[in-house]
């Protein structure tokens, strides 16, 4: 009863967003859950704290959290985002996020129809999401996306990335047990071999797609893929519980909607 009440807030706020809009077309959210210190920064550098009557976003707004501080934010173009501790997002026009810093988690629900693609800036990558669930991390030298449920479209703020893929160990030892019985010179055959497969793990690309269960950490133009550790599913379920009951209430809306 309770993730059906919140679903019925969710869509009477999404409602009642779209209504404002069509005189104030500059509110794009509302902080429905804070903990520590959480502050909203007007495009003035203006800060104000988001209570009772201050729970909205504007366009051009950003939230930040302080050490030890959460908040969860529902946008009206169906999206959510968990804002870690230490971070910063700043809210632009209708399908357009603004990862400015730290550890945040997203949830998009899926497009319907010729719907065009939300996106998430970042200062590494700009992220085209078409229904998912994923992290973005941006602290100190640490820049990775994690992405847990649907696709995403990673494309360059800069030049072509150089995309590296893990390997598939098997093949490599299913290769190697072929060849044990074998000489020295098909020894080398199977170096060139792995040299041959390394290579083809190297792309050079403008733009790319990550597959769910994946992470991508970005070092300059240099883009290195592989299968997500139990570490960062932990933290999906972390981000997942803070805010479990509005995630529920999100997701059934969603289903209720896409029927």
């Amino acid at each position: 009863m309770r993730n059906l009440r919140l679903a019925l807030q969710s869509f009477i706020f999404i409602l009642t967003l779209f209504v404002m809009n069509a005189q104030a077309d500059d509110f794009r959210g509302r902080i429905v859950k804070v903990q520590g210190e959480v502050y909203v920064v007007d495009n003035k550098g203006n800060k104000r704290s988001p209570e009772k009557s201050q729970f909205l976003v504007k366009a051009n707004e950003k939230v930040v959290t302080r050490k030890g501080s959460k908040a969860v934010i529902q946008f009206n173009d169906g999206a959510l985002s968990v804002v870690n501790e230490k971070s910063q997002i700043k809210v632009e026009k209708s399908g357009w996020l603004s990862h400015l810093s730290g550890k945040i988690y997203y949830l998009f629900r899926k497009v319907s129809g010729k719907e065009k693609a939300r996106k998430v800036k970042t200062g590494f990558t700009t992220i085209g999401i078409r229904g998912t669930s994923f992290i973005v991390y941006d602290e100190g030298n640490e820049k990775q996306v994690a992405l847990e449920e649907g696709r995403l479209n990673l494309e360059s703020n800069d030049k072509p990335y150089e995309i590296h893929k893990q390997k598939p160990v098997d093949d490599f030892e299913s290769f190697k047990k072929q060849m044990q019985q074998r000489s020295e010179a098909v020894n080398q055959e199977y170096n060139e071999y792995k040299d041959k497969i390394s290579k083809d793990f190297v792309e050079y690309k403008k733009s790319f797609d990550l597959e769910a269960n994946h992470v991508i950490s970005f070092s300059g133009n240099r883009v290195d893929e592989t299968e997500m550790p139990n570490s960062t599913k932990e933290e999906f379920d972390d981000f997942s519980s803070y805010a479990k009951d509005y995630i529920n209430a999100y997701k059934e809306l969603e289903e209720d909607i896409m029927k």
